[in-house]
């Protein structure tokens, strides 16, 4: 992965998260559903950032969270991420020792916690973004190419 790679999916991770919030609160009543995804992925992200701090999580894996709360977690988050970003090659490849919330122990190098988390956030904003259409909304493209062609 090139040093500038990270960095610009965590970026596009941030961007897509506002333009998901965004496309939430363009319907008069957001499907609760689609809120709920949202904010497990957003606390899921969180729940990883406190692994990798070596901290404990200040929300479930699926929390009830209003918009506004999602668009602090997701705000926070961000910030955590933009500084992992930019971790270099050494510290990308410590390994995170941690406990699932089934129980589970495992230890899992920092680069592929990190791309797992993009992944899993791109996974559940097409989910949103279905939610929204049907909805009746016009939800907002998150694609990565979008964003770097903007």
């Amino acid at each position: 992965m090139t040093d500038t790679m990270l960095p610009s999916l965590f970026a596009h991770m941030a961007w897509a998260d506002l333009r998901t919030l965004s496309a939430l609160r363009s319907l008069r009543e957001p499907p609760q559903q689609a809120v709920d995804l949202f904010a497990h992925m957003l606390a899921a992200e969180h729940v990883w950032l406190r692994r990798i701090e070596h901290g404990t999580p200040a929300y479930e894996v699926w929390p009830k969270l209003s918009l506004d709360e999602c668009e602090r977690l997701a705000k926070a988050n961000q910030a955590s991420f933009a500084l992992l970003a930019q971790s270099d090659a050494s510290v990308l490849a410590r390994s995170i020792s941690y406990t699932t919330t089934a129980g589970r122990a495992y230890s899992t190098p920092l680069i592929e916690i990190l791309l797992h988390l993009s992944h899993h956030g791109m996974y559940h904003r097409g989910q949103v973004a279905l939610m929204v259409r049907a909805s009746g909304g016009a939800p907002l493209g998150t694609d990565y190419i979008t964003f770097v062609r903007e």
